[in-house]
């Protein structure tokens, strides 16, 4: 399956949803998220970015050090950055590492395009 397939955008104006259709978080779907981040800001869009990781099972380390720059990049825009929907495996990986300290996390999409839209 190829990047463009494994994960898909939809921007609704006020965010941007990026679902990822795949079991496995790789550095290649990553790096699609960061392209699509630069679009945002090169269009104009609000830097609010949502990251369906529901299906997600396993986050390799190139991903998951992907997530972080993205994170920082989204920071710098001063736009919101959201994970939602993340659980087992995955989400042990962001707790043992501490990085669910750092991120948004959300329980689904619905709760998670709430706090990006938020004003806090």
């Amino acid at each position: 399956m190829s990047s463009e397939a494994s994960i898909t955008f939809e921007n609704t104006g006020e965010v941007t949803i990026a679902r990822v259709h795949l079991s496995e978080l790789t550095s290649q779907l990553a790096d699609a998220m960061l392209a699509q981040f630069a679009q945002m800001v090169q269009a104009g869009q609000p830097a609010r970015l949502v990251v369906d990781l529901s299906s997600v099972k396993f986050i390799d380390s190139i991903a998951l050090g992907t997530l972080v720059v993205l994170l920082r990049r989204v920071k710098q825009d001063e736009g919101r950055l959201v994970l939602a929907g993340l659980g087992g495996h995955a989400l042990r990986v962001l707790q043992v590492t501490g990085l669910e300290k750092i991120f948004d996390l959300r329980r689904d999409v619905p709760s998670a395009v709430d706090s990006a839209t938020s004003s806090s």
